[in-house]
């Protein structure tokens, strides 16, 4: 919005999908359109072929740094399509190693809840994100947690991974360690693997 205020004549969008769920995505795709029957040049970056609206008329593809391939967006994805279709049958038949042996020393009690919340709260200047939920897992349950953007899912996940500062004010048992009881961030992240597109943001990796 505060980038739309100054009218621009050139509007660049940096993976504007990304975070979104699929009825936001759906909402800022019409939103762009707009923009762009108004008249406003667009300039989006993205990293998947899947995210480009339709209304886009030419595309570029960036590979080792460089502009490798413009053109027409319907031409270019054909171009795309095609190497990146190859690249997936490279991959065929490769075999991923076998998981580690969890360590004997992270084995928790088979009957012991692995995470109690009790009427959590989180909530930012006054304003409830969590408001009094309750959630208990138990060992081998399997859960989805699904909602709008906005709705606390992150927030929720980031009370689980002992994340979140505000676990300390709640009644939030972790992996049979009470949050505040004299545990370290390491006493809980020891039992989770965890991933998230947040990390690509949050961590640069490189070989």
């Amino acid at each position: 919005c505060q980038a739309l205020m100054s009218e621009p004549d050139l509007l660049i969008l940096d993976e504007p999908f990304d975070g979104l769920d699929v009825a936001s995505r759906q909402q800022l795709a019409e939103l762009l359109a707009s923009l762009h029957q108004s008249g406003i040049t667009l300039v989006l970056v993205l990293n998947r072929f899947d995210e480009i609206p339709e209304f886009v008329q030419f595309a570029g593809v960036l590979a080792d740094c460089t502009l490798a391939e413009t053109g027409a967006k319907e031409e270019l994805l054909q171009q795309a399509l095609v190497a990146q279709l190859a690249h997936s049958e490279q991959l065929e038949g490769v075999q991923l190693p076998e998981p580690d042996e969890p360590s004997a020393r992270h084995a928790l009690p088979a009957n012991e809840p692995r995470i109690v919340l009790n009427n959590g709260v989180v909530s930012y200047n006054d304003r409830p994100i969590l408001n009094n939920l309750s959630w208990q897992v138990n060992p081998g349950e399997h859960w989805q947690i699904v909602g709008p953007n906005g709705a606390g899912k992150s927030t929720l996940l980031s009370l689980v991974t002992g994340d979140h500062p505000q676990g300390y004010s709640n009644d939030l048992t972790l992996f049979g360690r009470r949050r505040g009881s004299g545990e370290t961030i390491w006493d809980i992240k020891k039992h989770i693997g965890y991933v998230s597109s947040s990390l690509h943001l949050d961590y640069r990796v490189s070989t």
